[in-house]
């Protein structure tokens, strides 16, 4: 079982099929395409992908925003971890590796392309993923991290 309980997932329900092209959808179940090993890799094609990403995080975004605003701590769960699966996807797409979620932190620590102190901030997130300071640490890291891949397609290492 996984460290952070924000982070468990089953992945019974998804066809091998269903993973040889992108579909966003698929995410709302974890890290399907990084944990299943499909035929269609992510990490390789992070400049076409990261526009649904960062629709799919301005909806989430919107949502737990309204809900910290009428102190909804108890229904924001399945946003914060539908933003952490985002974020972590960005993160770890971006540095051109699938999801690691069994060595978080030597990944993360190893990774060239990303926010300042991550490791330290999305432990925080995980520990604390119901909470407006998690939320603000994670739109955060969101912004950097977008700033970083806009950075990285430009310069075309994406």
């Amino acid at each position: 079982m996984r460290k952070y309980e924000v982070l468990q997932f089953t992945y019974g329900h998804i066809k091998a099929e269903s993973l040889k092209e992108w579909d966003l959808s698929l995410m709302e179940s974890g890290f399907p395409y990084d944990e299943l090993e499909g035929e269609y890799k992510p990490w390789q094609h992070i400049a076409v992908i990261q526009n649904d990403i960062w629709s799919e995080w301005e909806a989430v975004s919107e949502a737990a925003e309204g809900l910290l605003a009428n102190r909804q701590t108890k229904e924001i769960k399945p946003y914060m971890q539908r933003g952490i699966v985002l974020f972590l996807s960005i993160l770890f797409w971006s540095n051109k590796k699938p999801v690691n979620l069994d060595e978080l932190n030597e990944e993360m620590q190893a990774m060239a392309h990303k926010p300042v102190n991550v490791d330290e901030r999305i432990s925080y997130i995980l520990h604390r993923p119901n909470t407006y300071p998690a939320f603000m640490q994670l739109k955060s890291l969101m912004e950097e991290q977008k700033k970083m891949v806009a950075k990285l397609i430009a310069l075309k290492k994406l």
